[in-house]
């Protein structure tokens, strides 16, 4: 985990329909050129400005499942935000000449959530992994931040038949933030098909990231997640659960951006 700080970060809104940030098209999906904080301060902004909306993690793994998932895709690409959770992503987008300037982690990010919430009295909800993990987690965060108002929570393993109830219950605990850690595509699935009846400014895909900051699985080595081998770290973890998105996915993910590449060398040829 990182360092969290305790002061109060200097938001200042502005009246703009989406931050002023530079995004690449990576394989059909937009991902935002962000930093950290501006990414924090952004999602103050569209609490401010009223905004309603989603903003989404992206990794190598989704966008390998945006190829096949045309729905992913589109969800993906109506964000507020997208940003970069992986360094797959940023090799991928320099080797198209394009740079993301950082890798933002949600396992990182939600103490940043957090921290903005407590300070500017907005109301979290979190709804997702196993029931332990769950009450683990809002433990965890509210010894962090003990002015911080979790005002609900609730496990992810529900019946499809049970999701209208715990719509209701989110509404009863009227958040300005919700943040959803199914894992991905049905974390995406669950928010698209109940967000016109969720009274719920934004909402936050999370993963997995309830198993980290519960302290569930243990987070890896920050020079691992430096040089972008956070990957190997988790594998090492949960093998028989993450071999195919590790050692299929990530080598699919770089022959389709070299197939690019080269298309559009070939591109640049014919033209010349």
């Amino acid at each position: 985990m990182s360092k969290v700080s305790r002061s109060v970060l200097p938001f200042t809104p502005s009246p703009v329909e989406r931050p002023l940030v530079d995004s690449v098209l990576l394989l059909g999906v937009r991902v935002d050129c962000l930093e950290r904080t501006l990414l924090t301060r952004s999602l103050l902004e569209f609490y401010r400005e009223g905004k309603r909306g989603w903003i989404s993690y992206l990794n190598v793994h989704a966008i390998n499942l945006a190829q096949k998932n045309e729905k992913l895709c589109a969800y993906l690409n109506k964000s507020l935000l997208t940003y970069c959770d992986g360094q797959g992503l940023r090799l991928g987008a320099s080797m198209l000449g394009k740079n993301i300037p950082m890798r933002i982690v949600m396992s990182d990010w939600i103490y940043d959530v957090s921290l903005l919430c407590e300070s500017n009295n907005l109301r979290l909800y979190l709804l997702g992994s196993t029931d332990s993990v769950r009450r683990k987690t809002v433990v965890a965060l509210q010894a962090l931040f003990p002015q911080l108002q979790i005002v609900g929570s609730h496990h992810g393993y529900f019946a499809h038949a049970k999701s209208d109830d715990v719509v209701r219950d989110i509404n009863a605990s009227r958040p300005d933030v919700l943040i959803v850690g199914m894992g991905m595509p049905l974390q995406e699935e669950w928010i698209e098909n109940h967000f016109a009846n969720l009274n719920v400014n934004i909402i936050l895909n999370a993963g997995s990231c309830f198993d980290f900051v519960s302290g569930e699985k243990r987070r890896c080595p920050q020079w691992m997640g430096t040089i972008g081998l956070e990957w190997m770290h988790r594998l090492f973890q949960e093998p028989r659960r993450l071999w195919r998105r590790y050692l299929l996915g990530n080598p699919l993910f770089l022959w389709r951006v070299l197939r690019i590449g080269w298309n559009e060398t070939i591109k640049r040829g014919s033209r010349a």
